[in-house]
């Protein structure tokens, strides 16, 4: 179990607590917190006493540089990420070492979730990438969605959504040297993709877990305070991951044109085609990207900058 953690003294018991709860045994829980400045460093202090918890600090440097350093400090075969603000159900745990275990093809595994507000109460639950879209879709369709593909699906939309619906082998961090990305708001969906094409993901569909809504979200204070910079990286994001995985997506059954038919249709552009377009053509197709590709997120980059003021208009 890997908890990052940043100013979250209100939730933090909680969503300690949700996990040590489990009856899964075996249970070993690594928090890092990057450089709380409320009272979440005397919460940790609450557990030193428990074996299963190891609390380690760190000066602030990003939820994606927290949780590389919890990856490399876990010691089991299968990783679960719970952020400091969200809320496992009792049975998350098993359930999902369950499923990782039955189907040996998937490198992750994650489930629907139910959304809460700050006091916890019910708002909905998310089941995939069939409701509650996060903005609305670029064209009329037909959307890669609508094949019913967990993969291809995942290039319209995070429906993971967050972190802490993330289980994953250790497999993907010793055989496939993954780590968390330094990116502000897209870091877990690029983490995802990437292990996309290492296997399979497979999705439960029950809501095991609660997903915080308030105003410290990352996401929101991006909606509010930085849109245009969100906006580039989920598109820097899903460029850099599209056209490798729609070439792996032969037991569709459909031909290269149609996928990307469809992934015109799907991919997010937030209205302006043209900075996706960009991105696709600079990041090509096959095995890694050129640096170019990579240097664009330097917000020195005049393509970010373009990008971003026009991605903030709207």
């Amino acid at each position: 179990m890997l908890i990052p953690s940043f100013n979250h003294d209100a939730f933090i018991t909680d969503a300690i607590n949700s996990a040590l709860a489990s009856p899964h045994r075996d249970l070993e829980v690594v928090i890092v917190d990057d450089g709380s400045t409320d009272n979440t460093r005397n919460r940790l202090e609450e557990y030193s006493d428990d074996r299963r918890v190891r609390v380690f600090t760190q000066e602030n440097q990003g939820a994606h540089a927290a949780l590389n350093r919890a990856i490399e400090l876990a010691t089991g075969e299968l990783f679960f990420i719970l952020n400091s603000d969200d809320v496992y159900a009792l049975d998350r745990i098993p359930r999902l070492v369950e499923e990782l275990r039955a189907q040996p093809e998937a490198v992750l595994a994650a489930s629907w979730i139910q959304i809460v507000d700050v006091e916890g109460r019910k708002l909905g639950v998310k089941k995939g990438w069939s409701n509650l879209p996060p903005w609305p879709p670029p064209t009329d369709g037909p959307y890669l969605s609508d094949l019913a593909d967990p993969t291809l699906a995942l290039l319209e939309t995070n429906y993971i959504s967050t972190t802490s619906n993330i289980a994953f082998r250790r497999t993907l961090v010793t055989d496939h040297h993954l780590r968390f990305r330094q990116l502000r708001y897209a870091h877990d969906w690029d983490f995802i993709l990437a292990a996309c094409h290492r296997g399979r993901i497979s999705l439960v569909p029950e809501p095991l877990l609660k997903y915080r809504v308030h105003e410290a979200n990352t996401i929101r204070e991006g909606a509010k305070e930085s849109v245009g910079e969100m906006r580039f990286e989920i598109q820097w994001v899903v460029a850099r991951h599209a056209l490798q995985l729609l070439r792996a997506s032969e037991h569709t059954g459909l031909k290269m044109e149609e996928l990307e038919n469809l992934m015109w249709n799907s991919l997010p552009t937030f209205g302006c085609d043209a900075i996706l377009d960009s991105l696709l053509l600079l990041r090509g197709s096959s095995g890694e990207p050129p640096l170019a590709y990579d240097s664009v997120l330097d917000p020195s980059h005049p393509l970010y900058q373009r990008s971003v003021a026009v991605l903030a208009e709207d």
